[in-house]
């Protein structure tokens, strides 16, 4: 029995798609389904079976699986006792909504990186349905996803359907972010509701939410006055944002708190807006069952630290 295939299926598991998994392991898609064929015919079992969601294993698959993982586990293990100065590259694909603390956060983990390490990192920034079939089917490690505290059972009944799993990152009310020039920058009580009937709002213009068609924009639009010509430019670029609000003083848009070294660089303020249902989650989500590496759970720690640096800021 090749403990390699083991590594095989554990993967297949893991992104549910043998197509995605061959690519993960760098493989051609008919060698890795001939080496399942061999592990399950030298099991006597069936481990996988392909459904209308993907490829799921079986009863007995599932159980092989999680004695495979293990085996792979101490394998590791024996391996960095056997050879404590071995050279790892590390790999990290992550997907996240486009916004600034997060990035931030990257930022200040790629600065305080070893410069002599092997390193390959893929940093997304994507809407919140993306980032779930990145993780799914295109191979990513975990992600971060964005949505209304109203639309939060719609988002956990899909993920459990996804088989990934969730943690709060944070939970917080949205600011109005404009330029310093803004006409109403200096203005407290804001509401989103004046705002949006008198100025130029940047979104995001991707925001979906499973099950629910223009969910999101429902939300808004209740928010907004009635008879009122809304004025909106979506962008699907964080610095293109940035430069516009920049460029366009009578601009703003809706986001969790900025750090003030980004609000400084862009001459930008941030205002508490008064909103109804003014609660949004940021969530970091991963495969069911899987354990994030050490080097992801330093980035994660970095989210965690910068995001508790701006949660504890008085905002007016």
């Amino acid at each position: 029995m090749n403990t390699l295939h083991f590594k095989y299926a554990v993967e297949i598991e893991k992104t549910r798609s043998i197509t995605q998994a061959a690519e993960n392991l760098y493989m051609a898609q008919p060698n890795l389904s001939k080496a399942i064929k061999e592990l399950e015919s030298s099991l006597g079992i069936v481990i996988f079976r392909r459904t209308s969601k993907g490829v799921i294993p079986t009863e007995q698959g599932v159980k092989f699986l999680n004695c495979a993982k293990q085996i792979l586990m101490q394998i590791d293990n024996m391996e960095s006792i056997a050879l404590p100065n071995k050279h790892e590259k590390r790999r990290i694909r992550i997907s996240v909504p486009r916004t600034a603390y997060i990035s931030k956060a990257f930022s200040d983990y790629i600065a305080l990186s070893d410069s002599s390490e092997d390193m390959e990192i893929y940093f997304c920034e994507t809407n919140s349905m993306r980032t779930i079939e990145n993780i799914r089917e295109n191979g990513y490690n975990f992600g971060i996803i964005r949505f209304n505290k109203a639309h939060e059972k719609y988002f956990s009944d899909f993920l459990a359907e996804k088989n990934l799993e969730s943690q709060l990152l944070w939970e917080y009310e949205i600011l109005a972010v404009m330029s310093a020039e803004h006409p109403v920058a200096e203005k407290e009580n804001l509401t989103y509701g004046e705002l949006s009937a008198n100025y130029t709002e940047l979104t995001q213009g991707d925001d979906a939410v499973p099950y629910v068609p223009d969910a999101v924009e429902k939300l808004f639009a209740e928010n907004r006055p009635e008879n009122v010509k809304t004025k909106r430019i979506c962008m699907y670029d964080r610095g293109s944002a940035l430069d516009f609000l920049l460029t366009v003083p009578e601009s703003f848009m809706l986001d969790s708190p900025v750090p003030e070294s980004l609000c400084g660089k862009y001459g930008l303020v941030q205002r508490k807006c008064s909103f109804s249902d003014n609660c949004f989650m940021d969530c970091i989500i991963y495969t069911a069952g899987r354990k994030l590496s050490q080097s992801e759970l330093v980035l994660v720690n970095k989210f965690y630290e910068v995001k508790n640096e701006l949660a504890f800021k008085k905002y007016v």
